[in-house]
């Protein structure tokens, strides 16, 4: 992960696409168990106008807050990074209501949640690419990788046609030459692999399905010595025994790291698998 950071006295005024927000707490008014918030009450979560991001938000939304979250929180980005981050993040919001890509919204929340917790385990794990991303969604956490290692090849598979074409948009709008979308399943049978032409070095994947369900459907192209990471939540116990029970001899287990996203209080698992059988 990069450790570039700009000193303070040099840093300039960015010329970024969109100012963001303006300032506004969270508000809401309780009805039951329900709390009835802007963005229900106007429509803004069927679709039918844009999120008002305001509501989201504690500061303004802008590419110097942006930046100040990530120094703050240990994730110091150069200036290209923070451009393209802010761009997704601009994306994301842009789109979110129309496509429903992601309940979390707001610039904090946003780079917390989305970005941080995507990369923050580059901290214990160096990719090996191409990284394959399984059931990426929006991009994560793929996108905010490849932001973050434009040296080597993220490959997004995601099945559902509206979120292909987000990340279609997204990758030309932040000009990564170092991300392609794989536009379906991921299964056995599918053209990944060395033979197919479509290689696949680490394995990387956020909450998508029980961890041996994922170990099987990779099985057939990724390579011996390849890892498979999985960005879980806490109680993740009977997966990990699970895998480690069904796949001797095939998979080994090299890594189960408990930490704390920053920020947020809220505890996550780093599991990681190597492929051994030859």
């Amino acid at each position: 992960m990069s450790k570039n950071k700009t000193p303070r006295n040099r840093r300039e005024k960015m010329d970024f696409p969109s100012r963001g927000a303006a300032r506004g707490g969270r508000r809401g008014q309780p009805d039951g168990h329900r709390l009835i918030t802007p963005n229900r009450e106007r429509g803004f979560s069927r679709g039918e106008r844009s999120y008002d991001y305001a509501h989201y938000e504690s500061e303004p939304a802008t590419p110097e807050y942006m930046e100040k979250l990530f120094i703050r929180h240990s994730f110091p980005v150069t200036r290209e990074q923070l451009r393209a981050f802010w761009r997704y993040y601009d994306l994301l919001r842009r789109y979110n209501a129309s496509l429903s890509l992601t309940r979390i919204m707001g610039i904090e929340a946003t780079v917390l949640k989305h970005f941080i917790d995507s990369v923050i385990i580059q901290r214990w794990f160096q990719p090996g690419g191409p990284v394959l991303d399984i059931g990426s969604g929006p991009g994560f956490p793929g996108l905010p990788m490849a932001i973050m290692r434009p040296d080597l090849l993220f490959i997004l598979a995601e099945s559902r046609a509206k979120r292909v074409r987000f990340l279609e948009m997204t990758i030309s709008s932040l000009g990564l030459e170092n991300v392609e979308v794989f536009p379906r399943s991921v299964r056995e049978d599918s053209p990944l692999g060395d033979e197919q032409g479509r290689p696949v070095g680490d394995v990387v994947t956020r909450a998508l399905e029980p961890i041996p369900l994922t170990l099987e459907r990779i099985l057939s192209f990724i390579r011996p010595g390849a890892r498979a990471v999985f960005l879980k939540g806490p109680g993740c116990d009977a997966e990990v025994a699970a895998a480690r029970e069904n796949y001797p001899g095939i998979y080994e287990l090299v890594d189960d790291i408990g930490y704390q996203l920053p920020g947020t209080g809220q505890k996550r698992r780093l599991v990681l698998f190597r492929k051994t059988l030859t």
